[in-house]
């Protein structure tokens, strides 16, 4: 974690230096914003094993520079927990898994862009909660139901290497502020993503140029 966040100081130390941050955002923020919807993938750790989160943003892009809205995501966590429950005087075996859902809060700077290269800094705000569920015998089971709250930073990279396509990653950290320790799981981990972008918004744009003429 330490070493994560001392890069992001190191590399908000250096822009603040070099351009004025908040003149930036305040300009791009004078713009119109245009609504946006993106699917993403994050992977993560839970209990040295690999987790993916899965979440769909909803939000307003200004000018490619700031980027805020709201989101919905949730874990495909394959960590299992057996518990015991008891069934006509026997004891029974009540296979679950775990659950990790979450709305989000988030906000995005693009603090480098050029005509190849672009570099960001999310951050979000996660609101949801953990449990264990099962089913047996055709009866849902929830253990360890708890509200959970938690805060993410991240430094994403892309490169543009053709007109529409793009491939990049980040890395980043999740603190969780509202724990969940009756799970007795590890939730405070790092993140990273490795992502491939199809831009449809510039390719509709130039299709649609093609058939538009000047009367």
């Amino acid at each position: 974690m330490k070493i994560t966040l001392s890069i992001i100081s190191v590399i908000i130390s250096i822009l603040s230096v070099a351009q004025p941050i908040e003149e930036d955002i305040g300009n791009a923020l004078d713009e119109d914003g245009l609504t946006f919807m993106r699917f993403d993938t994050k992977n993560s750790f839970i209990a040295n094993s690999r987790v993916k989160i899965y979440g769909i943003n909803i939000g307003y892009n200004h000018n490619n520079t700031v980027k805020y809205g709201i989101g919905f995501h949730a874990t495909d966590s394959k960590f299992k927990r057996t518990f015991y429950e008891k069934e006509n005087n026997e004891l029974v075996e009540i296979p679950t898994h775990l659950n990790f859902v979450y709305i989000s809060l988030f906000g995005e700077y693009v603090f480098y862009q050029t005509k190849r290269w672009e570099g960001s800094l999310p951050i979000q705000l996660g609101f949801g909660g953990t449990n264990f569920s099962g089913v047996y015998n055709d009866s849902s089971y929830v253990y360890h139901k708890k509200f959970t709250m938690h805060y993410e930073a991240t430094l994403n990279g892309h490169y543009r290497f053709l007109k529409y396509f793009s491939i990049g990653g980040g890395l980043g950290y999740r603190i969780m502020i509202i724990d969940n320790k009756q799970l007795g799981l590890q939730l405070t981990n790092p993140i990273y993503t490795i992502k491939f972008k199809f831009y449809i918004g510039d390719l509709y744009r130039d299709t649609k140029a093609l058939f538009v003429h000047d009367n």
